[in-house]
């Protein structure tokens, strides 16, 4: 009765935890990666006073240059990049899948833009396994004029 639990036994545990929390860092690095992402164009959006063609170059320039490649879709009432080569954005379709969402609210004479990010955690011999949302919100920006709108 000693060795009730055989070594094989005690091999395939180990396994398994290993597995899991490799797993586990996998997840947690990717997760990392896209809030940094994440902030990163908060910053840019904030730097150059909200949504305009040479913040939008910017952003998706860096985008580009940092390897970001997930896409999903973008609620109804927000705009959506679908290309990282020219900065333009439109309203969203449930048809189609963006790389980012883009939103704004005004309050008290300041604008607020909110942005969604998608990040994918997949294997290589399995694929996507799935797919999460990193979302943010940038500080008040001084509403100067309308074209600071989202249209």
């Amino acid at each position: 009765m000693r060795e009730a639990i055989g070594t094989q036994t005690v091999f395939k545990t180990i396994l398994i935890f290993t597995f899991l929390f490799s797993g586990f860092i996998a997840v947690a690095i990717t997760y990392n990666k896209a809030y940094k992402i994440k902030n990163e164009v908060i910053n840019i959006l904030e730097k150059y006073e909200g949504v305009n063609s040479q913040s939008l170059t910017i952003i998706n320039n860096y985008l580009d240059n940092s390897g970001y490649v997930a896409k999903n879709r973008c609620e109804e009432g927000e705009y959506g990049v679908i290309d990282l080569t020219n900065s333009k954005y439109e309203l969203s379709n449930s048809n189609k899948l963006y790389f980012y969402c883009l939103s704004s609210e005004v309050k008290r004479n300041q604008i607020f833009y909110k942005i969604k990010l998608f990040s994918r955690f997949n294997l290589p011999f399995v694929g996507d396994l799935f797919y999460f949302k990193i979302t943010g919100e940038t500080k008040g920006i001084k509403l100067y004029t309308e074209n600071q709108k989202l249209k």
